[in-house]
């Protein structure tokens, strides 16, 4: 099983910059990185739990997407390799 990324600022802002995130998404990655929940996230947007999952369901897809191309900007990161095989460890982060 492959390890969780260790989200620091320099990966976070490669991600949202390489994947080209809306401002939801962005918004989204940032506070699901700072720990918010789906639901405290849907509460603070005026949107559904459901729209939130899709948000998330996209942010994995992009993810998933750049995180073979992140390998040459970060070579010494095993986390983006193991990523790019499974977006195992962006699921930990997503579905809390």
């Amino acid at each position: 099983m492959s390890k969780e990324v260790q989200w620091n600022k320099l990966i976070l802002e490669t991600f949202i910059s390489e994947a080209m995130l809306t401002k939801d998404e962005e918004w989204i990655m940032r506070t699901r990185v700072a720990g918010w929940t789906v639901s405290e996230q849907a509460d603070y947007m005026g949107v559904s739990v459901s729209t939130v999952n899709r948000y998330i369901k996209n942010l994995k897809s992009k993810y998933d997407s750049v995180a073979k191309y992140i390998l040459a900007i970060f070579p010494e990161s095993s986390a983006w390799v193991s990523a790019a095989a499974s977006s195992f460890e962006f699921e930990l982060l997503l579905s809390v």
